[in-house]
């Protein structure tokens, strides 16, 4: 009976990134992480392939993301992957980030939620040359919220699960060697 419904743009602040004008080198490899599509990991992102110098952070719509926001890919194939920062950095205008609103919403849970809705956000993507979901789409996707002692259980209990998956994983692994 404690569970709200509600929408994602109600218990997060929303954002996107951007890219500095490409062929512009002052811009690049810098010492700035900056997360594209191919580096979101399904859980915390330490690590991108690509960094932007102050220039570019400074002269683009990119903006320093910090640890904790989850992130949502919103463009062609790979809609509905997800991450979580891991350490301050910037994306690209194909990631969208959400900031969980404290005391409502636990970030960990709302990764966990998006991941369960990637066929959907696929769905909802389609039609376009090139498939993508947007912000207002992702602001209006309800949710139906548990409190948030019940949204930490959740995730405690997923996350026990995913560590027997990937123990069982490896001893058929390690058996079959």
């Amino acid at each position: 009976d404690d569970w709200t419904e509600t929408t994602l743009g109600e218990v997060a602040i929303w954002g996107s990134g951007g890219t500095p004008k490409s062929g512009e080198s002052a811009y690049y490899d810098g010492d700035i992480p900056w997360c594209v599509i191919g580096d979101l990991t399904e859980g915390e992102v330490f690590l991108t392939e690509k960094c932007i110098t102050s220039e570019g952070l400074k002269n683009s719509s990119a903006k320093i993301v910090e640890p904790g926001a989850v992130m949502i890919a919103m463009y062609g194939a790979s809609i509905g992957r997800t991450g979580m920062v891991g350490r301050p950095m910037a994306t690209n205008q194909a990631i969208a980030f959400a900031y969980p609103i404290i005391g409502t919403l636990d970030n960990r849970f709302l990764l966990l939620f998006l991941q369960t809705q990637k066929l959907q956000f696929v769905e909802a993507g389609q039609g376009a040359a090139q498939p993508n979901i947007s912000q207002t789409v992702l602001k209006a996707w309800p949710i139906i919220l548990p409190p948030l002692d019940e949204q930490k259980r959740i995730v405690e209990i997923v996350s026990a699960m995913d560590d027997v998956i990937q123990s069982t994983e490896q001893a058929v692994l390690d058996a079959k060697n």
